[in-house]
């Protein structure tokens, strides 16, 4: 129910009431992208281009990473997202290494919502020599692809739809982890509509990918996915920042949905998505934050103002993307991008409980002339106060319920370094706050 509080405590007496004056009430924010099993490498990968970024960091922790390290991993994305107002969350890849089993019982656990992508390799991958991304995986296409069915049969629309399994292939590309053919995206696609479940894969994220598809199959990336079955409305695009003015229409009439990371695009110097196009022409586009590694955090609020800084500064328009649209953008349009705005996203009755309370009563969020405009340009995910997820308290005060904070923060110091030294990544001298 949504009303006044003296009528709704006069229905239901003897609820739990929480006092959110001076807070606004918001639906959970929704990070459409991100890459959990990163949250380890923080401040290991910056000031890198996407290729030395993947070759010369991710490519060679991937085969490092054991299944405590990308459990422990989680949580503290998990932790992360939950003390900065995220309540629902795409992980895009789960390499199939780590243990899903566990890592599904992690989301479980903690309360959120989340949408696991289990990754899935072409058999031209395995005719190639096997890339650091890949070592140890499969033996071949099919077993990859009855792995993720698996995890799909197992997890699907588990915790009460709290979590959903859907399929992570890789993006065809002129180099590991190598090209496939529309044939292996198609059987993709015809096994998600068989178990009634969702694709998400990065496609036209560099400026080295139109070429290749026009070079490899006489098609612009937009027009490959379509001859491909990876378009329609369960199936969520990432980062897009290469699609031509051309490819738009494509999207649009297919009702595939993309998903946006400004602030990884920026650090990484890949581009900028022609979201204010998109948008116009009836594309859901939503936000995410991508990976810790090349995002280095995971704080939607955040990436709100980036997105909004971003376009106004490419369109030379400060009214392109303004604080509602932003907010939009990591709300409904985040449940729209996950073929959930039945459920999530907004405010109403009927509409499962995912609710934070933000705190605008900082030195830095006052005064509050305009209460979405101090949410999305002054705040930051430090202002949640409150996070509910289907009706259970997550967060309260500050103070994360579900979960030992102190612990997870211990662990993530100490397994983080040790991967990197596993790896032969040189960082700073490890250091603690005692």
């Amino acid at each position: 129910e949504i009303g006044k509080a003296a009528d709704l405590v006069s229905r239901h007496p003897g609820t739990e009431q929480l006092d959110g004056r001076g807070m606004l009430a918001l639906p959970g924010l929704i990070d459409a992208h991100t890459h959990s099993d990163q949250a380890l490498l923080r401040g290991a990968a910056d000031d890198l281009s996407w290729r030395p970024f993947l070759q010369e960091v991710i490519w060679p922790l991937m085969g490092q990473r054991t299944p405590e390290d990308a459990l422990i991993s989680l949580k503290l994305c998990m932790l992360e997202m939950i003390k900065s107002g995220t309540t629902c969350f795409v992980d895009s890849i789960v390499p199939s290494h780590y243990d899903f089993d566990i890592l599904a019982q992690a989301v479980v656990d903690m309360g959120m919502r989340g949408v696991l992508a289990k990754y899935v390799l072409p058999d031209a991958l395995f005719e190639r020599d096997a890339s650091p991304v890949v070592k140890g995986e499969f033996n071949a296409e099919e077993e990859s692809l009855a792995d993720a069915v698996c995890g799909i049969q197992a997890w699907h629309g588990a915790a009460g739809g709290r979590l959903q399994v859907w399929f992570g292939p890789l993006v065809p590309r002129d180099e590991p982890p190598a090209s496939a053919s529309p044939d292996f995206y198609r059987r993709i696609s015809q096994l998600a509509a068989e178990h009634g479940t969702g694709i998400t894969i990065h496609l036209a994220g560099t400026i080295d990918d139109p070429p290749f598809f026009q070079r490899e199959f006489g098609l612009l990336p937009a027009e490959f996915a379509q001859r491909s079955d990876l378009v329609g409305p369960n199936v969520l695009l990432i980062n897009g920042t290469w699609f031509s003015e051309a490819e738009i229409p494509i999207l649009a009439e297919t009702n595939t949905r993309l998903v946006h990371s400004p602030s990884a695009n920026m650090k990484m110097g890949e581009g900028v998505a022609k979201v204010p196009q998109m948008r116009a022409a009836g594309v859901t586009v939503a936000l995410g934050c991508d990976g810790g590694a090349n995002n280095n955090c995971n704080d939607m609020i955040r990436e709100m103002k980036a997105a909004s800084l971003l376009h106004n500064l490419t369109m030379m328009d400060p009214t392109t993307l303004t604080a509602e649209d932003a907010l939009e953008m990591a709300t409904i349009d985040g449940a729209r991008a996950i073929g959930r705005e039945d459920e999530l996203g907004s405010l109403q009755v009927g509409k499962q409980a995912d609710v934070i309370l933000v705190n605008l009563q900082q030195p830095h969020t006052m005064p509050v002339h305009d209460p979405i405009a101090n949410l999305v340009y002054a705040a930051h995910g430090g202002n949640v106060d409150t996070v509910i997820v289907a009706g259970k308290v997550l967060m309260r005060g500050r103070k994360v319920l579900v979960a030992d904070e102190a612990a997870i923060l211990e662990e993530a110091q100490a397994r983080g370094a040790a991967l990197l030294e596993r790896g032969g990544i040189k960082v700073a001298p490890e250091w603690r706050i005692e």
